[in-house]
């Protein structure tokens, strides 16, 4: 029996891997291969206020990517399409700056990361041209460009936040939060100017979240490519 064991203990452990990359496979598509941005964006679980305990960052990711494609399409633009690489260069970078504690382009604490070259690079070299996005951000859901807020313990000894006016500032719902994201980066000239560049057709965002954080901050990160020059 023991031996039997030990002969099917490494075909389960296949099997669990193989279910796991199934799921993570289909999530993928659901995100970004399965849907427009629009049917996308009607999704239902976007809708639900984001739970701290259970933050599902790769479903933010997804919304960011299909705002930034909307704001495209006002502008009759091709939409962007993902790119797996461009991805992985963004996971990276805003992880980096959650641990790292820095909020910049510039990653001064890993050479080989350095420059957004350097990182989208690090994954596939073949890109003609690249563009990088980043910003930081909070969970809550506030309105204007200021989050102004003071914090106060409940009765359950969970620490929350309140506006000038007293009322509790929940948590943002995804769909709410990834609009203000990319409406940030429309507002701002040189990151309005990426996102609505024509000679980009690829595109991958990326967040991560520091928890340690008063109020919980976030930083997102946006790569652009292309594998060839297009002319419009």
């Amino acid at each position: 029996m023991t031996i039997k064991f030990k002969l099917l203990l490494p075909i389960f452990l296949q099997i669990f891997l193989c279910c796991l990359e199934l799921t993570a496979q289909q999530e993928y598509d659901a995100y970004y291969r399965g849907n427009s941005s629009d049917s996308f964006l009607t999704s239902r679980v976007l809708k639900s206020k984001i739970d701290v305990s259970e933050f599902q960052v790769q479903l933010l990711d997804a919304a960011i990517f299909h705002f930034t494609n909307l704001e495209r399409g006002k502008e009759k633009l091709q939409a962007f399409k993902f790119n797996d690489n461009l991805y992985k260069s963004s996971v990276l970078h805003s992880e980096r700056m959650i641990v790292e504690d820095f909020f910049s382009h510039e990653n001064r604490k890993q050479r080989k990361w350095r420059t957004p070259k350097d990182r989208m690079f690090f994954y596939d070299d073949s890109y003609r041209t690249v563009g990088e996005n980043i910003l930081e951000n909070f969970l809550l859901d506030y309105e204007g460009k200021t989050l102004r807020y003071r914090t106060e313990y409940n009765d359950d000894g969970d620490l929350i936040y309140l506006n000038s006016d007293g009322l509790i500032i929940n948590y943002a719902s995804y769909f709410k939060l990834a609009e203000r994201l990319v409406l940030q980066w429309m507002n701002s000239p040189p990151h309005r100017a990426n996102i609505l560049n024509a000679q980009f057709d690829l595109l991958a965002c990326a967040c991560d979240v520091d928890f340690k954080k008063t109020p919980i901050l976030i930083r997102c990160t946006q790569n652009f490519g292309s594998f060839h020059h297009t002319n419009h």
